[in-house]
């Protein structure tokens, strides 16, 4: 018996909505992460999946989810965002440079963006540990323990796909109807409340996106788990959009 099959009879999820995450405890949180990718992994293989499969924990401690760890991670997450938004701080004192791909990249925080920031930051946040998950643990190929920059790009261009692969697809979509002079995708296979700024803005999250995936891979080989990587980009994702973009 696995150690997420020895917690189903305390768990009571009767008359629980699964729209409102406020109904759930994060214990019952964990539980249901937990149960639907061993379910998934013995549907396939019939093997039984641990934390360290989904990312959650090390290797020493594979059986349980490691708050400690996603303490630690936090805090180093927010150290390597600090230090990153202290270097943009000081270029735009210093030498008025703008981070921008068509608007601001990154820039440093007014009042209002920050409150906004600390808003839209949990949903971020979960987001990319959730994604980071099942794209680099769950989905994860042998390449990823193997040290060395060929190893590197396999893995990385692997989880750039499931990244940014739909948006890619959309993309062109949208842009080769375009160029080809019958006008703007969306608009042709749908109506044009879907082109306009809305498609537009794809050909700057393509790039982003991209970017976030390098890094993730990049941090999901030095550490093992999704912890650091999840949090990280869900931060300077975060600060692109409340910082630099969308203002309530």
């Amino acid at each position: 018996m696995t150690v997420f099959k020895k917690k189903i009879m305390s768990q009571n999820l009767l008359n629980r909505s699964f729209l409102k995450l406020l109904d759930f405890t994060p214990g019952e949180i964990e539980y249901l992460l937990s149960l639907s990718a061993e379910l998934k992994k013995a549907k396939k293989t019939g093997a039984p999946l641990d934390y360290c499969d989904l990312g959650f924990a090390g290797q020493d401690n594979p059986g349980k989810f490691d708050w400690r760890l996603l303490g630690k991670s936090a805090l180093l997450a927010l150290l390597m965002a600090g230090f990153v938004y202290l270097l943009v701080w000081a270029c735009q004192r210093l030498f008025l440079l703008d981070f921008r791909i068509i608007w601001p990249y990154f820039r440093p925080f007014s009042l209002a963006r920050l409150g906004q920031f600390f808003v839209y930051i949990p949903f971020f946040a979960l987001f990319f540990v959730l994604n980071n998950s099942k794209i680099l643990a769950q989905m994860r190929t042998p390449a990823a323990s193997r040290p060395g920059f060929k190893e590197f790009v396999t893995c990385w261009w692997k989880n750039a796909v499931c990244m940014a692969g739909g948006i890619f697809l959309i993309c062109l979509v949208e842009y080769i109807p375009f160029f080809l002079g019958l006008g703007p995708g969306a608009d042709l296979l749908f109506s044009p409340l879907f082109g306009g700024p809305f498609m537009s803005i794809l050909l700057v999250f393509l790039p982003q996106i991209l970017s976030l995936s390098l890094l993730c891979t990049y941090i999901h080989r030095r550490t093992g788990h999704v912890f650091v990587s999840g949090l990280t980009a869900g931060i300077l994702s975060c600060w692109i959009i409340a910082g630099s973009s969308a203002m309530l």
